[in-house]
C-alpha cells in the first residue's frame, strides 16, 4: 500500500477526529484510526463503541489499501511537518512509514481486521435538515443536559420527529434538555418527515460530538434514526452515535402555559445585571432574589461573608402588582446568552412556580427556570 497525500487536508480531517478516539486499556485499537483507499479519497475511521466518526480527504493511491495507526501520534506528526506533500506506506508487519520531504517515521499499527466495524441506523427513518438550523437546536438546550448519572435517561438531548397532521402540512422537530432545576426546548416545523413519529435520547457525549461536527457543516444534512442509533451524513463526515435507553420524561406537562404574570425585558441589559449579582452570590446556590413591584424589578444577592449587591430596572408588569422569587444566577444567565431577540419575556404565576421565557418573536424556543429559596 502507497498514499500521496496533502498535508493540509490529512490535518484538517486528522484534527475533526481526535475527540472521538476511545480510550481504553482492555482495546488499544479504539486509539487508533482506520484509514482506507476508496477511488480517489481515504476514510478515516474512530470509534469509542458509543460514538463513531468518520471522515475523507483527497488522495492519489500509487498502490491502494488500509492500515491502523495510533490517531493522536499521527495528528501530531502531521502537524508538526513543513512540507505539503506527505507520502503514506505500510509493511508487513502493519506499520506506518510516513515520509514528507527529507523527514521520516515509522509508527506502529495493528491488523485492519482488529478494528471495530462502523455502526449504522438501518436506514427506514431518514430525513434532511439545515445544518445551521440543527446547530441552532442543540446550542439552545444542550447545557440543560443532566450530569446525574443516576437518572441516565436524563443524561442526553431528547430528539423528537411529530409528523404532519394533514397532507402537505409541516411536521415538527424538538429538542428538549432538563436537569428537573430547568428545562430548554427549541422546535422547528420542517415538511417532508417520516409519517411515523419517534422520540430517542441522544447521550450527552455524542451531543458535544455532533456539535463540533456542526460547526464546520454549511450544507444539509441526512438525519437517519432507529431504535438503537442516530447517523448524520454530511458532506464529507459520517457520525453515528448509539441512543440512551430508557423513556424520556413527557416535559411539556412542566411547561407554564397559563401563568398570569407578563413582563418583557431587555435581553441584553438583563444579562449584565444578572452577571454582576453572581459576584457576590452564594458560591454553592448562586441563589439570586428577584423583587417586581410594579414598574420596577430589583436583584438582591449575598454570600456566606455578608457582602450584599443590589440593582434595580425599569418594567412593566401585567396581570399582577408584586412578586418576590429566587432562582439560580447561572441558570438564567445560560437562558439570556443563547436566546437572539432584543427582548425576553418572563410568564410567572407566584413564588413555588416554574418561570417561562421566551423570545416573543421565536415562540418555538421555549425555557423553564425552577424557583429556589434565597
Amino acid at each position: 500500500m502507497e498514499i500521496q497525500i496533502e498535508r493540509k487536508p490529512l490535518l484538517k480531517a486528522l484534527s475533526r477526529i481526535q475527540t472521538v478516539v476511545g480510550r481504553s486499556n482492555t482495546m488499544p485499537i479504539l486509539s487508533n484510526a482506520l484509514i482506507e483507499s476508496q477511488e480517489d479519497r481515504i476514510i478515516i475511521s474512530s470509534t469509542n463503541m458509543t460514538v463513531s466518526l468518520q471522515t475523507t480527504c483527497p488522495a492519489v493511491f500509487v498502490d491502494p489499501g488500509s492500515f491502523t495507526v495510533n490517531a493522536k501520534t499521527l495528528y501530531e506528526v502531521v502537524r508538526e511537518l513543513s512540507e505539503e506533500t506527505i507520502v503514506l506506506r505500510k509493511d508487513k508487519s502493519d506499520r506506518l512509514l510516513l515520509s514528507c520531504g527529507r523527514a521520516k517515521f515509522k509508527l506502529a499499527g495493528f491488523p485492519c481486521e482488529q478494528f471495530p466495524s462502523i455502526p449504522k441506523a438501518d436506514g427506514v427513518y431518514r430525513f434532511s435538515m439545515d445544518s445551521r438550523v440543527l446547530a441552532d437546536m442543540f446550542t439552545k438546550t444542550h447545557f440543560a443536559v443532566s450530569r446525574e448519572e443516576n437518572r441516565p435517561t436524563l443524561n442526553g438531548l431528547f430528539f423528537q420527529v411529530t409528523p404532519a397532521t394533514k397532507e402537505g402540512g409541516a411536521g415538527a422537530i424538538s429538542v428538549v434538555a432538563t436537569d428537573t432545576h430547568r428545562l430548554a426546548m427549541v422546535e422547528c416545523f420542517l415538511p417532508y418527515l417520516p409519517a411515523e413519529p419517534l422520540g430517542v435520547i441522544i447521550p450527552r457525549n455524542a451531543v458535544q460530538e455532533i456539535r463540533r461536527m456542526l460547526e464546520t457543516e454549511q450544507q444539509p444534512l441526512e438525519i437517519i434514526l432507529d431504535r438503537n442509533y442516530i447517523q448524520l451524513v454530511g458532506h464529507d463526515v459520517n457520525l453515528v452515535s448509539k441512543l440512551v435507553e430508557g423513556r424520556f420524561p413527557d416535559c411539556r406537562r412542566v411547561i407554564p402555559m397559563d401563568n398570569p404574570l407578563h413582563m418583557n425585558v431587555n435581553r441584553e441589559q438583563l444579562l449584565e445585571v444578572v452577571k454582576r449579582m453572581s459576584v457576590t452570590s452564594n458560591e454553592k446556590s448562586r441563589g439570586v432574589r428577584l423583587t417586581i413591584d410594579h414598574e420596577q424589578m430589583q436583584f438582591n444577592s449575598n454570600n456566606s461573608e455578608q457582602e450584599l449587591a443590589e440593582e434595580k430596572m425599569q418594567v412593566s408588569l401585567e396581570g399582577g402588582t408584586a412578586l418576590t422569587v429566587g432562582f439560580n444566577a447561572r441558570y438564567l444567565k445560560e437562558f439570556l446568552a443563547v436566546m437572539d431577540g432584543t427582548e425576553v419575556r418572563f410568564s410567572m404565576k407566584y413564588t413555588e412556580s416554574p418561570i417561562l421565557l421566551v423570545d416573543p418573536n421565536q415562540p418555538g424556543t421555549k425555557f423553564v427556570l425552577m424557583p429556589m429559596i434565597v
